[in-house]
């Protein structure tokens, strides 16, 4: 096996852009097997020659991801999204019913060769639940329909269509417009006007302005982006920003609609920030499920650097911004920054134990800081509207403009903009600017609000304000903002299991804490789901997840604990039902206020 003259064209082409050769490695996996349909012995043996590494290191990096395919694959790839948001969609019936209708098993190639349907982990399209793709291809808001059609040989696509926040909008404010992903557009609405003036300023200008307006990381820990990019030391050695566009957290698609509807926003973005951390490169690293959202940045970044807006001399400033777009390819784990720089660097994408710290070693051992696609976009606000603005826009401590994600069971799911913390948490579920309220009937459950990783609040815990601090206090985290509402249809103890199976499949493996107590967990709660359970198994769950928090070298152990550990604390009625009815009370009921009723009338 070999590349074609075509594909090793463009490897040469996409080596040139990394200052280290290996990075190119995961692109390089990805044209084999968009030339192949699948990665081979051979294939591996022949990029191991390519890259001067042994078989054995490129084996073991490619079989770290969940893209890559090592056995002849369908030519038809439809692959349903079954996490939370999507599964509380129905996305188990859809995926049900395809492989009933194809008469397969779940990754299981038809016999004529033409479709293979897998289940996968959070599309970060919550919002079009149940969310497909075919080929790279969306299908969002899919049907059973749909899915025939596809059978019969249909081209079937559909994007969600994003509901407009009716409130000012800032960081969304071209979204909306026709052709909004092209640079025409964004230079009318007024993009890039600034950019000379910005990279005249000096670095340290740039970074003290971001200090005094008190942006914090919109990733998910909340930590102020002047304060870490003060950390940067003073030496020769070449900096580098990387860009985290690995939205990989289930409930979380903020940052998607950036990169597909207003890529010149970040890539301004990236410019800037660049400059002031002074640093020369610029890399993009982006989920490799996002096949749209790669194939928008690709374009708009050669549309930057035809318009002299990245590059070599920028504008004629002196400043020089290489940008490179850098598709991963499937683990939750990259959106951990230093796991992150290790898949960008052509390894598996598995976190570094700290300190030392990226600002310090970080790429190719090199000061590096690594940022969130929210957090760098709202660097060129902060520069043309004041850093008293923006720190007065949101409240105290948290400043400026943010996105929120709603899913689940709302009516009107979508991701929507509003000053950080004058939003609480019940205005964002029910107000008709927001998501509307649930559907008809249904009472409110419970509530995820900061995507999976953050601790479920009750319904009577919601008159809280959207931002770090106030959800802290509640018990909570803001994380990603990425709020996933369940009504009273939805059992915890279920809702538990599926977040479980997620984190036990996302686990990279290197801590034994989270490696074998995601295991048990998900071993724990499946018995109890499935009725099984005893009151023992209550107790050993607890100590297993008091096992692993706090344990683990990053903080996905602390993740993974999340939805059992704060489901138990507060739903601990639905868990003594499965285990004294010895079944989930939704096969007795369809609310679990009318089991209860039911198990003490029989009782």
């Amino acid at each position: 096996m070999e590349l074609s003259p075509e594909n090793r064209k463009k490897l040469d082409e996409i080596v040139k852009r990394y200052p280290v050769e290996r990075s190119a490695l995961l692109p390089a996996l990805h044209l084999v097997q968009e030339q192949e349909g699948w990665i081979s012995n051979e294939a591996i043996e022949h990029l191991a020659k390519l890259f001067d590494l042994t078989p054995a290191q490129v084996h073991d990096t490619a079989t770290y991801y969940s893209m890559y395919h090592f056995e002849p694959w369908g030519k038809t790839h439809v692959e349903v999204c079954t996490n939370l948001s999507c599964a509380l969609g129905g996305a188990d019936g859809l995926i049900e019913h395809a492989c009933r209708k194809l008469g397969v098993e779940e990754g299981q190639v038809t016999p004529d060769g033409k479709f293979v349907v897998t289940r996968v982990e959070c599309l970060a399209a919550c919002g079009g639940a149940p969310a497909v793709q075919v080929n790279g291809e969306w299908l969002e808001n899919a049907t059973t329909a749909d899915v025939d059609r596809l059978i019969a040989g249909e081209d079937v696509r559909r994007t969600f269509d994003w509901p407009k926040t009716t409130g000012e909008t800032i960081l969304l404010r071209n979204v909306w417009k026709e052709k909004s992903a092209s640079i025409e557009v964004y230079e009318k609405s007024g993009g890039y006007a600034n950019l000379k003036k910005y990279l005249s300023m000096t670095p340290d200008e740039i970074i003290d302005v971001v200090k005094k307006s008190g942006l914090r990381g919109r990733g998910g820990a909340g930590f102020p982006t002047g304060m870490k990019w003060g950390f940067l030391p003073k030496n020769d050695k070449p900096r580098y920003l990387c860009v985290n566009a690995d939205e990989s957290e289930p409930g979380t698609y903020k940052d998607r609609l950036i990169i597909e509807k207003d890529p010149h926003q970040l890539l301004e973005a990236c410019v800037v920030s660049s400059h002031a951390i002074r640093a020369k490169h610029c890399f993009i690293y982006i989920r490799g499920e996002f096949h749209e959202g790669i194939r928008i940045l690709e374009k708009a970044v050669a549309e930057a650097y035809a318009k002299g807006y990245a590059g070599k001399n920028v504008l004629g400033t002196g400043v020089d911004v290489e940008v490179v777009v850098h598709g991963g390819a499937g683990a939750y784990e990259c959106g951990e920054e230093t796991a992150l720089l290790e898949s960008l660097e052509g390894k598996r994408g598995q976190p570094r134990i700290k300190p030392p710290f990226p600002a310090t070693h970080g790429l190719y051992g090199c000061p590096t800081i690594v940022n969130n696609v929210e957090t760098l976009a709202c660097v060129p606000l902060i520069l043309e509207r004041g850093a008293e603005w923006f720190a007065a826009y949101g409240t105290e401590k948290n400043g400026g403009t943010k996105l929120y994600c709603v899913s689940g069971q709302v009516k009107r799911p979508g991701t929507y903009e509003a000053p950080m913390g004058r939003i609480t948490l019940r205005e964002l579920i029910y107000d008709e600017k927001y998501a509307g309220g649930l559907l008809p009937g249904r009472k409110l459950r419970a509530v995820v609000p900061g995507g999976s990783s953050t601790p479920v609040l009750t319904a009577g815990e919601i008159d809280v304000a959207m931002d770090f601090d106030s959800l802290a206090k509640a018990g909570s985290m803001l994380g990603s903002a990425a709020t996933i509402v369940m009504d009273d249809t939805t059992c915890m103890v279920w809702m538990a299991e599926r977040l479980t199976y997620f984190y036990k499949h996302e686990s990279c493996g290197k801590c034994s804490p989270c490696r074998e107590g995601t295991g048990w967990m998900l071993r724990l709660l499946n018995r109890i789901e499935e009725g099984q359970g005893t009151e023992r198994d209550l107790e050993i769950l607890w100590n297993v997840t008091d096992s692993i928090g706090g344990k683990t070298v990053c903080p996905f152990g602390d993740a993974a604990i999340a939805p059992p550990q704060s489901t138990l604390k507060k739903f601990r009625e639905e868990y003594e039902y499965h285990i004294r009815e010895r079944q989930c009370w939704r096969k007795a009921a369809r609310t679990f206020e009318e089991a209860r009723a039911l198990s003490t009338v029989s009782g």
